[in-house]
């Protein structure tokens, strides 16, 4: 008798869930209702202000760095395993613009072909230098240290310009950069 009495009520519990799985609100007081239905206004209410949020920050990056000025600068790195970099520095016209350290997380995405933006700022039209500081490790765990200079040709309108840190088989890294138009 208790061994066929445990599968219907195994029965009857999962058809009741099922009828309120097909009604949420069927065996609810008017005061969990009224909850219910103030949680839902509450996930509605966060739900546009994230979105008012973001709209905010595209309206303040904007602001910030207009179009005709603006200049980003990305990081790509294209190492082997025997060069790791530990951080990296940006001057721009000899003003220290951004300083990284970078955290193994970091690292892992930036080796599986990841870009980071590193800097965004305003620029005038017209030439700048660009000064790049690497610091990371060799394979043997040296210390490595290396400085790049790159000039900039900034026209009216956004820059976007990508470092390149690409680390041959000796493990110590060549630094270059590209403009993406």
């Amino acid at each position: 008798m208790i061994k066929t009495l445990g599968p219907i009520l195994f029965f009857l519990l999962i058809f009741s869930s099922g009828a309120q799985a097909q009604n949420p609100q069927a065996g609810l007081s008017p005061e969990q209702k009224e909850f219910q239905s103030l949680d839902e206004q509450v996930q509605g209410l966060k739900s546009e202000v994230i979105k008012i949020n973001r709209e905010m920050l595209l309206l303040q990056e904007k602001l910030l760095y207009p179009s005709s000025s603006q200049v980003s600068i990305f990081v790509s790195l294209e190492s082997s395993p025997k060069f790791s970099l530990d951080a990296i520095a940006l001057k721009l016209d000899d003003r220290q613009v951004q300083k990284h350290i970078y955290t193994y997380r970091e690292l892992e995405a930036l080796r599986k072909r990841g870009v980071q933006r590193l800097y965004t700022g305003n620029l005038t039209a017209g030439k700048h230098q660009l000064a790049v500081m690497l610091n990371g490790k060799t394979s043997s765990n040296n210390s490595y240290q290396q400085s790049a200079t790159f000039s900039l040709d900034k026209m009216v309108g956004p820059k976007l310009v990508e470092i390149r840190v690409l680390s041959s088989g000796g493990g110590k890294p060549d630094v270059s950069i590209k403009e993406w138009k």
